[in-house]
């Protein structure tokens, strides 16, 4: 509260200091008007032969003397009209002496130059921030008083009183209460004023910082547009999105949601478009005001929402699976190892052949629990910065070192130079190693058996697409390829390719088959354009 006080003070006194400075020009107006009165009765009255001018002249230029020498201190130390405001302003008061000394110089009340005072009457109660009204205007009406006994308009006997000059001083008495108890009113209204445009600018700014702080934890994009598609405010998250976003300017990439949005201005909607080639989804919902009518969109990337939605569907299945994989791994191992006792020593071809079954199906069951026990490790990763062609090199070694026969088999081509990921390298390394093997078994296995591409994909990705030269995917398997434990080969275990899809998603990816490709392409987030 004591800093809202403090910014009410200072904001009132920035704008009473134009004061002094238009008190000064009003002073120095008054001094260069008289003076060019007097030297033009002078040079009249020289002319017609006489010598009577305006004012007393030894007196007059006494007067513009002391006051010009007020104009020049208030010109170049205007702080001296400055006091604690304790006490009545000591600059107004000189101002309303010496309006009532000229007052006096011309012959009194009668002249009509005791008019003067008003505005240094006013302008005594705005430099003392609306008090003493009654003070300065009695301290005038007491020179009022004094003029008028001194000029000789009245005296001891009322019956010699001036009552032309007697009405003049009383309605400028009169005049000298109005003003300052207009003047004080006026000082108290604007600060009273500026004292609520300061605590309501003050609550805005507090407002407007919950706001953006809000908006910008939020997860989704925050745009608010207008109905000409003028952005009005919008988040941290939206940058992200909309690179080119700025408040005040139109931007035609929101017209189909704007138009849309017409046609029923009170309701809300939700909706699935593309924007900068990506796939969004928008929830718009009205914000209908007196005068102006706004609409809030709430966007995210639909790769986003279906990454959330998968984490969500299978948080507790991978927990499931990776408890059951325990209990399973113990029994087995029990088996196997009876399995092995019972061949010893045995050379029945029949019982040799039954053993060979049984130890190829715990194999199996040893890979399947493999892939499950990755399917609960998507959840704790460590992403990091990878420089695709660094990784490309190391992947293609490793992976010809397993499979000789693919030397010479694997070709790569870059779009770009210096293209990263921001990914854990381990996921990564089993999901391209799921696809080149997947590649490597239904390719030709000749030269061109399997062709991997790097490029972007719009601002924020990066695409890497696994083909091979093989036969494709029969349209009625497409639709299975990511359903665990689905697979056409008798010595596959189905989890191949949804492991891969479920790590691609835990890394803020996508995985997708294209058939026209004959390959699968991964997608990425771009190291320099990460997700939030």
């Amino acid at each position: 509260m004591s800093g809202h006080k403090l910014f009410v003070k200072q904001d009132w006194e920035s704008q009473s200091e134009r004061i002094p400075g238009l008190i000064n020009i009003a002073r120095t107006s008054i001094v260069l008007s008289l003076l060019v009165f007097q030297v033009l009765s002078g040079a009249l009255d020289v002319k017609n032969g006489t010598a009577h001018t305006l004012f007393p002249q030894a007196e007059f230029y006494s007067w513009v003397a002391v006051y010009g020498a007020m104009i020049l201190t208030a010109a170049f130390k205007p702080e001296w009209q400055w006091q604690t405001l304790e006490l009545p302003n000591a600059s107004a008061v000189a101002d309303i002496t010496m309006m009532m000394v000229l007052t006096y110089l011309t012959g009194g009340i009668n002249t009509g130059f005791g008019i003067l005072v008003l505005p240094f009457v006013a302008t005594s109660c705005l430099l003392s921030h609306g008090r003493y009204p009654m003070l300065y205007a009695t301290y005038a009406a007491m020179l009022v008083v004094l003029n008028l006994f001194l000029s000789g308009h009245i005296g001891l006997d009322p019956a010699q009183w001036d009552n032309h000059a007697l009405i003049s001083g009383v309605l400028l008495t009169g005049a000298c209460y109005l003003v300052a108890a207009l003047t004080a009113f006026s000082a108290t209204y604007l600060q009273a004023a500026t004292e609520s445009a300061a605590k309501h600018q003050l609550a805005y700014r507090r407002v407007s910082g919950l706001n953006r702080l809000v908006l910008n934890r939020v997860q989704e994009a925050v745009v608010v547009i207008d109905a000409a598609q003028r952005v009005w405010l919008f988040n941290r998250q939206a940058k992200t999105y909309f690179p080119s976003l700025a408040v005040d300017r139109q931007e035609t990439v929101f017209s189909e949601l704007a138009a849309r949005w017409r046609r029923q201005p009170d309701k809300g909607f939700e909706t699935d478009i593309h924007i900068y080639q990506h796939s969004m989804h928008v929830r718009a919902v009205p914000l209908i005001q007196e005068e102006t009518e706004l609409l809030m969109l709430y966007v995210r990337s639909l790769r986003e929402v279906a990454a959330e939605a998968m984490a969500t569907k299978l948080a507790s299945l991978g927990q499931l699976t990776a408890n059951l994989a325990h209990e399973i791994r113990n029994p087995m191992s029990a088996i196997r190892h009876a399995n092995d006792l019972l061949q010893e020593d045995d050379n029945d071809p029949t019982r040799s052949r039954l053993h060979d079954i049984i130890d190829s199906n715990i194999q199996r069951i040893d890979k399947m629990l493999e892939d499950v026990s990755l399917i609960h490790k998507r959840d704790s990763i460590s992403r990091e910065t990878i420089n695709l062609m660094k990784f490309w090199l190391a992947f293609k070694q490793e992976f010809t070192l397993s499979n000789p026969a693919a030397v010479g088999c694997l070709k790569m081509n870059m779009d770009g130079s210096n293209l990263s990921v921001k990914t854990d390298p381990m996921h990564l390394q089993q999901i391209m190693w799921n696809l080149c093997n997947n590649a490597w078994r239904h390719s030709r296995q000749d030269e061109h058996a399997i062709t991997v591409l790097i490029k972007p994909s719009g601002r924020m990705h990066i695409s890497i697409v696994v083909a091979d030269n093989g036969k494709g995917v029969p349209p009625d398997v497409r639709n299975h390829l990511f359903e665990p434990f689905y697979t056409t080969e008798k010595q596959g275990t189905g989890l191949g390719l949804y492991v891969a899809r479920e790590l691609a998603h835990a890394n803020l990816g996508q995985l997708h088959y294209h058939a026209e490709m004959n390959g699968f392409e991964l997608i990425l987030p771009r190291e320099d354009h990460e997700q939030a």
